[in-house]
C-alpha cells in the first residue's frame, strides 16, 4: 500500500511538471499559477519536478534490475544538479541564463524565470535523498531525514499561503515559491518515505505494534488540527484583535482537540486489551480441552493394552464353556453352573467391548444401515430396560437416510443412552427416541466434520438434569454422578468413542430438573441399499475336512481354537508363532484352505505373515483373530478374501465365520482340494 501510494506520488510529479511546461509553451497562466499574480513556477522548477517525479517512479518500480536503479539514479542526480546550477548564481550574484533557454519571463526583470533560492535547496535535499535510496537501501534512515526536511520546508510555504505571511514562501529581494512547488515538495517527500515503508524511520510508523497503532493515528492529527485551528483563528471574525487573546484561544483549542483524542485513543486500546484478555481466556480453554483429550488418549491406549490381555482370557472362558455346554450329556447342575460362568464371562466381554470403543481401538465392520431397523429391533429389549412408570416413545423418520456404521455400536450407543435416561428417572417421566435427516453447515458440525448432511438419532428424557459443571466431564472415562456399585462411569465415554470413531459428532443439552436430550449427529450415506449386516447368512454350509492353519501365541487359546474346529470335521495344523507357521506352509503338501492368525504377536505380527501366506499360497484365505487393532488392521487390508472375528468370540461365532469365508471358495480351488483329497 505505501510503495503503491510512493508510486502514485511519481506520477503525480510528472504530470504537474509536464502541465506547467505546457502552460508556459503555450501560455496557459492557470498551468504555470494556482493563484492570480506574478508568483508562478517557473521552468526550471517543472523540469526538476519531472525528473523527481521520473526517479520516484523508477525507485518504487516492480523491476529490481540493475538498470532501473541506474536510471533512478541518474535522474536523482539531474534534479540535483537543477537545485545546485540556481544556487550556484545566487552565490555568486551572477545569471547564467540557464532557465530562459526554452521560456522567456518578462514579469522579472532583475533574475529573469529563476526559482526561488529555497526550491533550488529543496531539489538538492530531494535528489540526494532519491540518489541515496537508489544506491543503497542501508542509508534509508538519512535518506529519509533528508526527504523530512523538504516536507517541513514546504509545509512553511503552505501556511503561508493559508496564512496569508509571504516571508514564509519567498523573499521581497527575489522571486517566491508558487503554491503548486510547495504542494509538488510536500508529495515529493510524502513518496520517498513511503517508497522504503519498512526501513529506517518508517519502520516505526509501520510497524504491527501499538506504538506503530499510535503514531499512524497521532501523526495526521498532530499536522492537521493546529493549522486549521490557526486559519480559523486568522481568518475567522470570532477572534478579537488583540494578539495574546488569539494565542490563548488557539492553545485551549489545541489542548481540548488533543486531550479528546487522547481520551478516544486511551478507549480504543483499553477496548483492545480487554479482546486480548478475551482472546487468551479461550486459549486457556483450548490448551485445558487439549489436556482433556491427551488424558483420554493415554487412558483409551492403557484400557486398549489391557483389554488385549483380557480378551484372550475371556476367550478360553467362554469358549471352553460353549464346548461343555454343547454335551448332551451333561449334568444338569454342572449345566447351570456352567450357564453361570458362560454369562460372568459375557458380561466381562462387554466390558472390554467399551473400554475398546472408549480408545478407537475397536476394529469396526461397518455396514450401510438403516438406524431405524436397528433401533426397532431393540424395541422389546428397551422396553424390558425401563420401568413402568416411564412412558416410552419412538419417533422414526420412514424417509431416513442410511449410515455407515457397526450394527452393534449403534445398539450399544442406544443402549447406554436410555439406561442412563432410565436412572435419570427414579420418579418416573418421558423416554423419546427420535430419528430424521438433517442438514447442518461445516461450522455448525464442528471441526474436523466434512460432510453437511446428517442423521440424527435424538433421545430425550425428562429426568433430573445436569448443570454445566456435569455436562463438561459426562463424556470422561470412569466419571459417574451414580452411587458407588451403580455404574462403571464407562457408558458415555463409550457413546463419544463410538461416535467420532463413526465420523459423527454429540451434541448435549440439559439444565437440572428439566431433563437432558442427547443428539447424534452421524454423515448420511449416498447408497440407496442397505448391506447385509454380518452374521446374518441363513446358510451354512457344513464342514468337509478343509484344512485350516491356527497361529496364536497364547497357548490355551490355540488349543480352544484347535478343538472347538477339530470337533466340526476340520483338519487343524497350529502354530505358536509365525516362524513356525511358515516351517509348515514350505512342508505341508497339498492346500490350506484358511489361515487363522492372532494380530499382535511376539517377532512377525499377524499381517506380516499374512502378506507372505499370500505369496506362497494365493489361493489361501486369511481370518484374522483381534482384540486390539492397533495400527495393524486398517480397513485397507480387508480385501476379498481377508477377514477378521473380534475377541472375545464363542466357537460357534468363529465356525459361522468359517463357514461363511469357505462357502465363497473359488471352484477351481474346490476342484484341486476334492483331487488333493482322493488322492
Amino acid at each position: 500500500m505505501y510503495r503503491v501510494a510512493a508510486r502514485t506520488g511519481g506520477v503525480v510529479l510528472l504530470t504537474l511538471g509536464a502541465l506547467v511546461l505546457l502552460g508556459w509553451l503555450w501560455k496557459i497562466e492557470s498551468l504555470t499559477t494556482f493563484l492570480p499574480g506574478p508568483i508562478t513556477m517557473k521552468p526550471n522548477t517543472a523540469i526538476g519536478f519531472v525528473f523527481l517525479g521520473l526517479a520516484l517512479f523508477l525507485l518504487t518500480w516492480y523491476s529490481k534490475a540493475r538498470s532501473t536503479q541506474l536510471w533512478c539514479a541518474a535522474s536523482a542526480t539531474v534534479v540535483i544538479l537543477v537545485g545546485l546550477v540556481t544556487l550556484s548564481e545566487y552565490l555568486f550574484h551572477s545569471d547564467l541564463g540557464i532557465d530562459q533557454f526554452l521560456f522567456k519571463d518578462v514579469v522579472q526583470s532583475t533574475f529573469p524565470g529563476r526559482m526561488t533560492h529555497i526550491t533550488a535547496f529543496n531539489f538538492c535535499i530531494a535528489g540526494l535523498s532519491l540518489l541515496l535510496l537508489a544506491l543503497s537501501e542501508r542509508r534509508a534512515s538519512i535518506a529519509q531525514g533528508l526527504a523530512a526536511t523538504t516536507g517541513l520546508s514546504s509545509i512553511f510555504a503552505i501556511i503561508g499561503y493559508l496564512y496569508g505571511v509571504p516571508a514564509l514562501y519567498g523573499s521581497i529581494e527575489y522571486t517566491s515559491m508558487a503554491l503548486h512547488t510547495g504542494l509538488g515538495f510536500l508529495i515529493g517527500s510524502l513518496s520517498v518515505l513511503f517508497s522504503r515503508p519498512d526501513l529506517g524511520l518508517m519502520s516505526v510508523l509501520t510497524n504491527p505494534y501499538p506504538g506503530g497503532w499510535l503514531a499512524r493515528k497521532l501523526l495526521p492529527v498532530a499536522a492537521l488540527a493546529p493549522a486549521g485551528l490557526g486559519a480559523v483563528c486568522i481568518h475567522s471574525g470570532l477572534f478579537s484583535s488583540d494578539v495574546r487573546l488569539n494565542i490563548a484561544s488557539l492553545v485551549v483549542s489545541q489542548m481540548v482537540l488533543f486531550m479528546a483524542l487522547v481520551w478516544i485513543l486511551a478507549f480504543v486500546l483499553n477496548r483492545a486489551e480487554g479482546e486480548k484478555a478475551t482472546a487468551q481466556e479461550a486459549l486457556a480453554r483450548s490448551e485445558k480441552l487439549l489436556q482433556q483429550s491427551q488424558k483420554m488418549e493415554a487412558i483409551g491406549l492403557l484400557a486398549g493394552g489391557v483389554a488385549h490381555d483380557f480378551n484372550n482370557l475371556l476367550a478360553v472362558i467362554n469358549g471352553y464353556s460353549d464346548l461343555l455346554l454343547e454335551r448332551g450329556d451333561l449334568p444338569e447342575s454342572d449345566r447351570r453352573s456352567l450357564e453361570q460362568i458362560k454369562q460372568a464371562g459375557g458380561s466381562a466381554a462387554s466390558l472390554t467391548r467399551q473400554l475398546l470403543m472408549l480408545s478407537r481401538q475397536q476394529v469396526v465392520e461397518a455396514v450401510v444401515l438403516n438406524i431405524n431397523q436397528t433401533v426397532g429391533n431393540l424395541d422389546k429389549m428397551l422396553r424390558r430396560l425401563i420401568k413402568e412408570n416411564i412412558q416410552f416413545s419412538f419417533v422414526l423418520d420412514p424417509q431416513l437416510d442410511r449410515v455407515k456404521a457397526d450394527p452393534g455400536q449403534v445398539e450399544q450407543i442406544v443402549l447406554n443412552l436410555v439406561v442412563n435416561a432410565r436412572d435419570a428417572m427414579p420418579n418416573g417421566g418421558t423416554l423419546h427416541i427420535q430419528t430424521k435427516n438433517v442438514e447442518k453447515s461445516n461450522s455448525q458440525a464442528g471441526l474436523g466434520v466434512s460432510p453437511s448432511r446428517f442423521v440424527l438419532l435424538e433421545v430425550t428424557d425428562t429426568g433430573t438434569g445436569m448443570d454445566q459443571q456435569t455436562q463438561a466431564h459426562i463424556f470422561e472415562p470412569f466419571f459417574t454422578t451414580k452411587a458407588v456399585g451403580k455404574g462403571t462411569g464407562l457408558g458415555l465415554a463409550t457413546v463419544y468413542g463410538i461416535v467420532k470413531q463413526s465420523g459423527g459428532h454429540i451434541e448435549v443439552q440439559s439444565a437440572p430438573g428439566r431433563g437432558s436430550s442427547f443428539q447424534i449427529y452421524l454423515p448420511a450415506e449416498a447408497q440407496a441399499a442397505a448391506a447385509l449386516e454380518p452374521g446374518k447368512d441363513a446358510a451354512e454350509p457344513a464342514f468337509s475336512g478343509e484344512t485350516i492353519l491356527v497361529v496364536e501365541d497364547a497357548a490355551p487359546l490355540r488349543d480352544l481354537v484347535c478343538q472347538a474346529l477339530s470337533v466340526s470335521g476340520c483338519t487343524v495344523l497350529s502354530a505358536p508363532e509365525a516362524q513356525e507357521a511358515l516351517r509348515i506352509l514350505s512342508q505341508k503338501k497339498g492346500v490350506i484352505d484358511l489361515l487363522i492368525t492372532d494380530v499382535i504377536m511376539p517377532g512377525m505380527n499377524g499381517p506380516a505373515l499374512a502378506k507372505q501366506v499370500r505369496a506362497m499360497r494365493p489361493e489361501t484365505k486369511i481370518l484374522y483373530m483381534t482384540g486390539y487393532s492397533g495400527e495393524f488392521v486398517r480397513s485397507d487390508m480387508l480385501i476379498p478374501g481377508v477377514s477378521f472375528i473380534q475377541k472375545p468370540f464363542t466357537p460357534a461365532d468363529l465356525r459361522r465365520k468359517i463357514r461363511k469365508m469357505l462357502a465363497d471358495k473359488p471352484a477351481s480351488a474346490k476342484k484341486a482340494a476334492a483331487a488333493g483329497s482322493a488322492g
